[in-house]
């Protein structure tokens, strides 16, 4: 009996430090931001709720694996660019446009470095104090007509969004912040 005990100690301590040796250089890589992509229900949900021009200039702040991206592709939007900086995620996104023969541009690179002002449509999905900290830089570089897209997370303090729930028992999840930029 207590050998079992002892060996599912051991399997518990093997696997913990398995978890952590990949977690921990993934957060390192990845700058201490976290990759947490829409899954599809979410991914649906958006599509259904935003639609796009052929001729918008679409950015993701924090594209991930770029399947927002891909999905405004299929809407049949032509300019489509985003910024990683988790490498892993960056990686993962140029090989699934790679396989899946996506013509968006993923940039390995701090979407803080990005001239906002070429695109009309921004879309991110960031954690409340990134996206937070986006308002000055909207603030200095966008241009009139330019819509804001925050999925889940609302600016505070900033300009009043337009706001689409795309679950009505629960509010707080799939909120869909739009923002116009006058």
């Amino acid at each position: 009996m207590i050998w079992v005990i002892l060996i599912f100690a051991l399997i518990i301590l093997v696997a913990t430090i398995i978890y952590f040796a990949f977690l921990l250089p993934a957060l390192i890589l990845g700058r201490g931001v976290p990759f947490i992509p829409l899954n599809k229900r979410q991914l649906l949900a958006v599509n259904k709720c935003i639609k796009l021009k052929a001729g918008d200039k679409v950015v993701d702040l924090g594209c991930g694996d770029g399947r927002v991206l891909r999905m405004f592709e299929k809407q049949g939007v032509k300019d489509l660019t985003g910024y990683e900086i988790n490498f892993w995620a960056y990686l993962l996104a140029k090989i699934k446009n790679k396989f899946l023969k996506s013509k968006s541009k993923i940039y390995f690179k701090n979407f803080n470095k990005a001239k906002l002002s070429e695109y009309n449509i921004i879309f991110c999905y960031l954690l409340p104090g990134y996206v937070n900290f986006l308002k000055e830089k909207f603030d200095r570089e966008l241009k009139p007509g330019t819509k804001i897209i925050s999925y889940v997370f609302e600016i505070k303090n900033w300009h009043k969004p337009e706001i689409i729930y795309t679950n009505e028992k629960n509010k707080n999840l799939g909120r869909i912040f739009i923002y116009y930029w006058q």
